[in-house]
C-alpha cells in the first residue's frame, strides 16, 4: 500500500488494473451496469483502466473488451497491448514446455498451453472446453484452439522437442475429479521451472491451477504499464479475487480484494470491497475517489 491510503479523491492520474473472471464479471459473464458506469466515469476523470488477467489474448473476446479499456495485461503478466499495439509478448522456455507436458501426461493431468499464438489443449482439456462452450460461453477461444496431440505427433515425426512447436506464455491444468492428486503433488512433479498457483475452475475441477515462468506475474505486468506511462506505483490500483492476483495486489499502490475473493487474497489486500455480484467494482471506485 502507498501513502494515498484507501479513501478519498485521487489528485494524480491513477491506473486501475482489473482481473476479469470473478472481478469484472461473475460466472454469468455479464458486466454489471454499475461496473460499466464506474469504468467510464473514471476514464472521463482522467484515470486509465486496464484489464490484468490470466487469460491469453485469444481468450479475451469482444465481450470482455466492450467497456473500452485503455489496455490489456494478459497471460499473467506476459503480454501487454495498448491501442491495438503489442508492447510485450513473453514466452516460456520451450524446454520447460516440453518437460512440463511430459510430466502432465505421466501423472494424468489435463492441460493447455496459452499464448498470443494460440491455445494448445490436451484431449482431456478439450473435453472441458467443449463443455464450457455448450453450457456457458459458446465463443470461448474462437478459432484459436489447437489439438495438442497433433503437435505431439508432429514433434515425434520431425524429431524435435514439443516446446519448439507449442509456444506457451502460461498453462492452465486440472486433475480429473476421480484423481487424488493435490496441487502440491503437481507442483512437486513439475519442479521449479514453472511457478504453480491454484486456479479458479471451481467444483467442476477441484484440483486445478496455472503455471507461469517464475518472476513473471500480474504484478510485473502492472509495473511495466506504470513505467510506460511514468505513473508512480503509489498511483496504481489493483482489484482481484484469486491466487494469481496476489502479486498484482501486493505490487499496486492500493490492492483491493473482491468480497468473493479467496481468504489468501483478502489477507494481502489493503481493502476488501463487496462481491462481484454486489457492485464490487463500483464500490471500490467510489471508495477510492476515482469517480
Amino acid at each position: 500500500m502507498n501513502g494515498h491510503g484507501c479513501e478519498g479523491a485521487y489528485m494524480n492520474r491513477a491506473i486501475v488494473f482489473l482481473d476479469i473472471d470473478g472481478t469484472l464479471f461473475g460466472r454469468d459473464h455479464v458486466i454489471a451496469p454499475s461496473t460499466l458506469d464506474a469504468i467510464h466515469t473514471a476514464q472521463r476523470n482522467g484515470h486509465l483502466v486496464f484489464i490484468d488477467t490470466g487469460r491469453s489474448r485469444p481468450e479475451i473476446d469482444d465481450e470482455v473488451l466492450a467497456p473500452g479499456f485503455d489496455g490489456i495485461v494478459g497471460a499473467i503478466g506476459a503480454y501487454v497491448e495498448i491501442d491495438g499495439k503489442v508492447l510485450l509478448d513473453r514466452f516460456i522456455d520451450p524446454a520447460v514446455v516440453t518437460h512440463a507436458s511430459h510430466v502432465f501426461d505421466e501423472i494424468g493431468v489435463n492441460y493447455m498451453w496459452q499464448s498470443s499464438r494460440g491455445l494448445w489443449a490436451s484431449a482431456g482439456y478439450m473435453a472441458h472446453v467443449d463443455w464450457v462452450r455448450r453450457t456457458m460461453h459458446p465463443g470461448y477461444g474462437g478459432d484459436w484452439w489447437r489439438v495438442l496431440e497433433d503437435a505431439k505427433a508432429e514433434a515425434w515425426l520431425d524429431k524435435v522437442p514439443l516446446g519448439e512447436l507449442v509456444p506457451g506464455s502460461k498453462c492452465t491444468f486440472f486433475a480429473p475429479s476421480s484423481s487424488r492428486l493435490t496441487l502440491d503433488d503437481i507442483r512437486e512433479a513439475v519442479g521449479p521451472s514453472l511457478k504453480i498457483v491454484s486456479g479458479s475452475m471451481g467444483l467442476e475441477a477441484p484440483t486445478n491451477g496455472e503455471g507461469m515462468t517464475p518472476g513473471v506475474n500480474k504484478g510485473t505486468g502492472l509495473r511495466y504499464v506504470a513505467d510506460l506511462y511514468g505513473v508512480d506505483i503509489a498511483d496504481t490500483v489493483a482489484i482481484g479475487d484469486s491466487e494469481n492476483d496476489t502479486e498484482m495486489i501486493e505490487t499496486a499502490g492500493v490492492g483491493v480484494a473482491m468480497g468473493n475473493a479467496t481468504d489468501g487474497i483478502k489477507s494481502v489486500a489493503d481493502w476488501v470491497t463487496t462481491a462481484v455480484d454486489d457492485d464490487g467494482i463500483a464500490h471500490t471506485f467510489e471508495h477510492l475517489g476515482l469517480i
